[in-house]
């Protein structure tokens, strides 16, 4: 009792919080902030002292992992806004995993393509600058592309804390439709500009199919502003930049790509399945024992 009452009068100062490994600092319980208490002016009124500080007996400290803990809810109220599917939500360029190709030409294709994502990254803000973007392209599904442009998209917001759009272009097309309804509350120019002037846009699947003059437009129309300002878009495709101009007759948009992206191949191989099937293979362990 009595080292108990020496340790409190030589040091009265006591964080009632519970640490957690929740906090990197282990100091709070992960919500960044700590419960203090000054046992010294325990039954005393609260009062300043010569220097106008407020003195009382408990008061709450923001704790050191307080800062990150906010920007973290930040991006991931961007990247909730985003659009971004919730399969991608963690996906990350590190993670990138070249060894799932099975042909070494392949292997050697998607190493050069997530040096280019990680090189991007790294040096966005040059490219923020120039207006540059990426052009994903290989003619298989599930080869990789739509993973990487949003790993991408993800680093960057962590890193830059930047906004971020992810459309699919037939939904894009499908988004403006819907606005020719009268009820609708939401009008073309409101979608359009939305994706005119976010800082980065990702256009998944762009020309699966042959685009009809009023695609044409609106595809002309964001991309058009977006290379104006210099606004960074990243599109993902089954087609070259060059063969855009089967999809877009008009031969504007292909010309608007070309200069607002940097052209990158993607293996012509679909992990997905393989994916698919390693994660059925673990559900049935658990099924079937």
């Amino acid at each position: 009792m009595n080292d108990a009452r020496e340790s409190l009068e030589s040091n009265p100062i006591e964080i009632l919080t519970s640490p957690s490994d929740e906090c990197p600092y282990k100091k709070c319980d992960g919500k960044g902030w700590l419960w203090i208490k000054d046992w010294s002016r325990l039954g005393k009124k609260d009062e300043l002292d010569e220097n106008g500080k407020l003195l009382r007996a408990e008061w709450m400290e923001q704790c050191k992992c307080y800062e990150q803990l906010i920007k973290q809810r930040e991006v991931d109220k961007k990247l909730d806004l985003s659009g971004i599917p919730s399969i991608f939500k963690n996906a990350t360029v590190a993670s990138f995993e070249v060894s799932k190709y099975q042909l070494k030409t392949n292997q050697d294709i998607a190493t050069l393509a997530r040096k280019a994502a990680i090189n991007y990254v790294t040096n966005y803000k040059l490219m923020q600058q120039s207006g540059k973007g990426l052009y994903l392209y290989s003619k298989v599904k599930g080869s990789g592309k739509t993973r990487l442009a949003v790993s991408i998209a993800n680093a960057l917001v962590r890193e830059y804390g930047i906004d971020v759009a992810f459309i699919k272009s037939a939904d894009l097309i499908s988004q403006i439709k819907k606005t020719f309804n009268k009820k609708s509350e939401t009008t073309q120019s409101e979608i359009v500009d939305t994706f005119r002037n976010v800082e980065l846009l990702i256009v998944d699947d762009l020309a699966i199919k042959g685009a009809s003059t009023f695609e044409e437009g609106v595809m002309y129309d964001i991309f058009d502003f977006r290379l104006e300002h210099k606004k960074p878009t990243i599109f993902t495709s089954n087609v070259t930049i060059l063969e855009l101009e089967e999809i877009y007759k008009g031969g504007r948009v292909n010309k608007r790509i070309n200069k607002m992206s940097m052209e990158i191949n993607m293996p012509e191989e679909s992990i997905r399945d393989q994916e698919a099937e390693s994660e059925n293979a673990e559900l049935e362990g658990l099924l079937f024992g």
